[in-house]
């Protein structure tokens, strides 16, 4: 991509819940950056002894800077990621090469080695951590390298543009409107952001991490930022009514305790400071919203014996024509719960892609740059609505996890049209000696297809879903990822 626009100003990016290497005594401990997660965590568990239990936490106060642990944050994964339950993600390579690569002036630097000449900063963090104490850090941060920077660039009105991937977006926005960085901030661009929570934390607190012999339940539920990932809003189903996580005592296994602090003492920090910046002169408002859209994605859930099951049916009060996302976050999540229906309704972009590929997919990074670029051009304050997804969309369901002796099935569904449109699903092997396999179908608009594949080798692959030909207005493509881990279901149940 050709450089495009000088850029003046100090950007940081921060990504989403497990997409950092952490390290401990110099060593890492979660580097799960392109590699199969059930042969990661059997090397991590000799790593530390046996037990996943050294990334538990156990006291996480979140105003003091370090946790006495001896893990810190080092780098932003760059490659395909995923953690059954919790995250799946293609890494965040293609976001971090093209902002150098469209913008003139741009000097990526370390945060821990920062330079005063450097405006471009990857911003790892403790994703166990409560989110409140990363915005701190965030702060403390950009109180540093932002004099540095104006004073060798020569632009004194220099400011920041923050942009955030998933939970990245929960502690910058934190930053932006509860600690009162907006005064430095010129914009804000979270990127499938659960503003307002998802599912997927009730699944992994209620039902625990477990799958095919990985059991990561104790330290998922040890995490203070999953608990800040809980929904805010009414969505689970108790004796026939909705209601929020932290209101009831009926959930297994979620401490109510926790769950409503994270709703209070964050989400409802975050809310009541926005409100009350909007009263303070020179205020704007500079969060811009990337919202995924048409993937099935869970809306509600319910009791089920002992755990806690999700659904894709909507909540009492939220239209069915809204019921769908990133796969992962819910469009109604994914716009801050402080914005107006008018903000609502124009201050969002949508693209119809997964969770973790909304940083990489050339079809939405393409116009989120052009985003940056109007956030930065002297006098463009009023920022329009962005596109809407195209008029078809494809949807991408599949499981993320499976044993060698179980069939990858894959479910896809053509949307908003009315024609029938042939599709190709490619599994590309992460390993490059592997090829690629790929099916044809022919698909009804609205009706869920199934593409199975049976005997795939072990490995982690690349999934993509595309339309076949070049047909003017066809959908764009979708991706996800999947894991054949190298036993059976029974040697691993």
């Amino acid at each position: 991509m050709t450089a495009i626009q000088p850029l003046r100003h100090l950007i940081i990016f921060l990504p989403g819940i497990m997409g950092s290497e952490l390290r401990k005594d110099g060593k890492p401990v979660w580097a799960l950056s392109g590699v199969p997660v059930w042969q990661y965590i059997a090397a991590l568990r000799l790593a530390l002894g046996g037990s996943l239990n050294a990334l538990a936490l156990h006291d996480d106060d979140w105003q003091k800077d370090d946790l006495g642990d001896g893990i810190v944050a080092s780098n932003v994964l760059n490659d395909l990621h995923g953690v059954p339950a919790i995250v799946q993600s293609a890494g965040y390579s293609e976001i971090l090469k093209a902002i150098p690569r469209a913008f003139i002036g741009v000097v990526q630097g370390d945060i821990a080695h920062p330079q005063a000449h450097q405006n471009f900063f990857p911003f790892p963090y403790d994703w166990r951590r409560d989110n409140r104490a990363t915005a701190r850090k965030l702060q403390q941060f950009i109180e540093r390298q932002l004099p540095r920077w104006r004073e060798s660039s020569g632009a004194s009105d220099a400011q920041v543009i923050l942009i955030g991937h998933s939970m990245g977006g929960l502690v910058a926005r934190y930053y932006m409107e509860a600690l009162g960085g907006w005064t430095h901030t010129i914009g804000l661009i979270t990127i499938g952001t659960p503003h307002r929570g998802a599912l997927n934390a009730v699944d992994a607190l209620g039902n625990g991490v477990k799958k095919l012999g990985i059991d990561m339940t104790a330290v998922a539920r040890s995490l203070t930022s999953l608990y800040q990932l809980l929904p805010i809003y009414e969505c689970i189903q108790v004796d026939g009514d909705f209601t929020r996580p932290a209101d009831t005592d009926r959930l297994p296994n979620i401490d109510r305790a926790r769950a409503r602090a994270a709703r209070e003492e964050f989400h409802m920090a975050i809310r009541a400071a926005a409100f009350a910046n909007r009263q303070q002169s020179g205020y704007q408002l500079r969060t811009i919203p990337w919202v995924g859209t048409r993937q099935d994605t869970p809306q509600s859930a319910f009791l089920a014996g002992a755990g806690v099951a999700l659904s894709y049916g909507p909540p009492t009060g939220l239209d069915a024509a809204l019921a769908d996302g990133d796969g992962t976050v819910p469009r109604v999540s994914a716009i801050p719960s402080d914005f107006s229906d008018v903000e609502a309704a124009t201050l969002p972009r949508f693209a119809a892609e997964q969770h973790g590929w909304l940083t990489n997919n050339a079809m939405t990074l393409t116009p989120l740059l052009a985003t940056i670029t109007q956030m930065t051009v002297p006098g463009a304050q009023a920022l329009l609505a962005g596109p809407v997804p195209a008029r078809a969309a494809l949807s991408l369901r599949v499981e993320p996890l499976i044993a060698r002796d179980e069939p990858l099935e894959a479910t896809v569904t053509l949307r908003d049209t009315s024609a029938p449109a042939g599709v190709e699903l490619t599994l590309q092997p992460v390993e490059p000696a592997r090829r690629r396999t790929s099916q044809e179908a022919i698909v009804v608009p609205g009706v869920p297809a199934t593409l199975r594949f049976e005997g795939l080798p072990p490995g982690l692959y690349h999934v993509q879903l595309r339309a076949r030909g070049r047909i003017k207005g066809a959908p764009t493509p979708v991706n996800s990822m999947v894991e054949i881990a190298d036993a059976t279901a029974d040697e691993m149940g």
